[in-house]
């Protein structure tokens, strides 16, 4: 027999805020909420052998139709502003799924304020299986709120309905569009200062910049024109091409499955850094940029994808997360690119790029292999590790330059 008390919602609600939303582990219910600037989303998740229960029967709910829980969810639920004026509730979609094993009832429902109300205020009303079975509980759980500057995968807990509590008053506090622009900003900042992977594609791309190619091989310091000319080159067909399957995927839908993608971004590693052990596309570059980032893209898409539920916010979403791309990529270009300017003119830079790209070379085949075979291995899980120490691998590699040019100056004095 089920327990009731608050012990058992509280003990429940952790469990979910630790537990993916996509997965539904528990036997309660929840309800996600996406804040938009002038409505908000819901989705609904009842597991169906509760609903079976609340019922009077025990099977998991044979018998039990999308459509019907449907009109049973809609007449279960409502929502007012404080004021008591009615929002408009409209369903979107219902199904039975199977996410986690056992099937779910999963329902979107888009919910509208009327005139003048906040859609960051409002008393939700809900007693679809609490109304028969006073033991079950539903978790009401906040998952994106831009004006409220909260852009994550990770719902949060803002209340819970049990028994004869069955309303709800949700109040995130105000909200501003730059707050989830400056979310946005953040969250690309950090998903490329932590993407090993889109990190490496571009430093292996960099390594062989300042060089020219002479008969299949590289060779001597082009200069800073021609170093300067492949940097921009490079760096904005990148941003260009992460940008087009960023825009496809929020507005139009573009999506694939993570795998495919996240070995792709592994195989275009693995493709520059044989590029800056030999020349494969010398002064096509920016051109390979632009194609891999748009595979780069795909995986930035999945994410940001979610985050905004009107046109407006999601253009904002994109261009900040752009933005906080570039701010990372602009400044491992202005931290890493003295020191390759400066031991491409010396007589150790030919070891070096051949070292750095045997590296990223390692590293993508090891991520390759991990995400073919869907786990870890030794090599990959070294590799990261080791690049969470990447500002002092730069200062070292800073460090090296500087010993290098002087010693290369010596050497030439001393020729002379």
């Amino acid at each position: 027999m089920r327990r009731p008390g608050a012990w058992a919602l509280g003990l429940v609600a952790a469990i979910a805020a630790a537990t993916p939303a996509a997965a539904h582990l528990t036997p309660n219910s929840e309800i996600g909420l996406d804040m938009g600037h002038s409505l908000v989303a819901a989705e609904v998740v009842v597991p169906l052998a509760e609903i079976a229960y609340s019922r009077g029967g025990s099977g998991g709910g044979q018998g039990l139709t999308a459509a019907g829980l449907a009109r049973d969810l809609v007449a279960h639920m409502s929502v007012r502003s404080p004021d008591g004026r009615p929002w408009r509730v409209d369903l979107r979609d219902a199904a039975i799924v199977h996410d986690a094993g056992a099937p779910d009832f999963k329902a979107h429902l888009t919910l509208r304020p009327p005139p003048g109300a906040s859609p960051r205020r409002f008393d939700l009303s809900y007693s679809m299986v609490i109304d028969r079975a006073p033991n079950h509980f539903v978790l009401v759980l906040e998952r994106t709120d831009f004006d409220g500057g909260r852009l994550s995968t990770r719902p949060r807990m803002i209340g819970g309905l049990q028994g004869a509590k069955r309303t709800l008053r949700v109040d995130p506090g105000p909200g501003a569009a730059w707050r989830g622009f400056a979310a946005a900003v953040g969250l690309g900042m950090r998903h490329i200062a932590e993407g090993h992977d889109h990190m490496l594609f571009l430093l292996s791309l960099l390594l062989p910049a300042p060089l020219i190619a002479v008969a299949g091989r590289w060779g001597g310091y082009g200069g800073l024109r021609h170093t300067a000319r492949r940097l921009v080159g490079v760096v904005s067909a990148f941003t260009v091409g992460h940008s087009i399957t960023l825009l496809g995927g929020a507005f139009l839908g573009w999506q694939l499955r993570t795998q495919p993608v996240e070995v792709a971004i592994a195989v275009s590693i693995l493709v520059s850094s044989a590029h800056a052990w030999r020349p494969l596309f010398a002064g096509r570059e920016p051109w390979v940029a632009g194609g891999f980032g748009l595979v780069h893209g795909l995986a930035f898409a999945t994410l940001i994808g979610r985050f905004g539920l009107e046109p407006l916010q999601k253009a904002q979403s994109i261009l900040g997360f752009n933005v906080g791309i570039e701010l990372v990529q602009l400044a491992v270009v202005a931290a890493v690119m003295p020191a390759l300017v400066l031991l491409a003119q010396t007589r150790t830079y030919p070891a070096l790029r051949t070292g750095g790209a045997a590296f990223t070379a390692v590293a993508a085949t090891a991520w390759i292999a991990e995400r073919v075979g869907g786990a870890e291995n030794p090599v990959g899980r070294l590799i990261d590790e080791g690049l969470n120490y990447a500002p002092w691998l730069v200062a070292a590699l800073m460090a090296a330059a500087v010993a290098a040019t002087v010693a290369e100056r010596r050497r030439r004095a001393a020729a002379s």
